[in-house]
């Protein structure tokens, strides 16, 4: 654990995506100040030599032990300040750091998306996200229509939430496409009101997909992992065939 400007914080790893936590308990009065400080992956704080500067976000999580199962409360502040309705990884992370705490298999996650029930064995952690949502209101879109197979900003994309909005495209090799410049059109176009994240994906040959993103709010690319939202869309008779 480290100290900085006396607020305790550690840093948790999940599939990809880092996080710093700090303890709700412990009072952090500018959050988005906080986290746009120290996420800075040019700027921000180390906790050593070998890891990466700064963060994908700051998890601020409140555990209420009186529930059975125990519940957490998670709030995500991003690199730039936003809070996220929903991150999977964040929640895998929460759930852990209440486990640490309760001793338990089993952890209710509430973020601004909704209530998740996370279970552990292990060092495994297993989130239950829900059913990704392609309708217009629940993505959001400025549209009365779904978004499937359309082109956006020059990007052929499906738009689907799964607690967060995401703008998919399926092409022919993640890495022939340069990301840093195709993504952020899509991220902000005006179909997406409150912006998406943008994920990349192609057959990996074993059944599943090769995928990179550009998230919203950390506004780079991350090494996070949709498996659950490109398994959704590969499924659609409207993706096949």
């Amino acid at each position: 654990m480290s100290v900085l400007n006396t607020v305790p914080f550690e840093k948790f790893h999940g599939t990809g995506n880092d996080f710093f936590v700090v303890d709700a308990d412990d009072p952090v009065p500018d959050r988005p100040a906080f986290a746009r400080t120290h996420c800075d992956r040019e700027a921000g704080i180390t906790l050593s030599e070998s890891e990466r500067r700064g963060a994908d976000g700051v998890l601020f999580l409140a555990l209420e032990s009186r529930y059975d199962p125990p519940r957490v409360v998670m709030t995500l502040v991003q690199p730039d300040g936003s809070v996220a309705a929903m991150c999977g990884n964040g929640a895998r992370v929460a759930a852990a750091w209440a486990a640490e705490r309760t001793g338990t298999n089993e952890v209710m996650i509430d973020t601004p998306a909704g209530t998740r029930r996370a279970s552990l064995d292990g060092t495994d952690v297993t989130v239950e996200m829900g059913a990704p949502s392609f309708a217009p209101r629940d993505v959001p879109l400025a549209a009365d229509d779904e978004l499937v197979d359309t082109e956006v900003e020059g990007l052929t994309v499906t738009a689907v939430n799964t607690g967060v909005p995401h703008a998919v495209a399926f092409v022919d090799d993640v890495d022939d496409v340069d990301l840093e410049s195709v993504a952020p059109p899509v991220r902000h176009a005006s179909v997406f009101p409150e912006g998406a994240n943008v994920t990349l994906a192609s057959p990996d040959g074993e059944g599943g997909f090769r995928q990179r993103t550009f998230e919203r709010g950390v506004e780079g690319e991350t090494p996070v992992r949709y498996n659950q939202t490109l398994n959704a869309l590969s499924r659609m008779e409207r993706f096949v065939g």
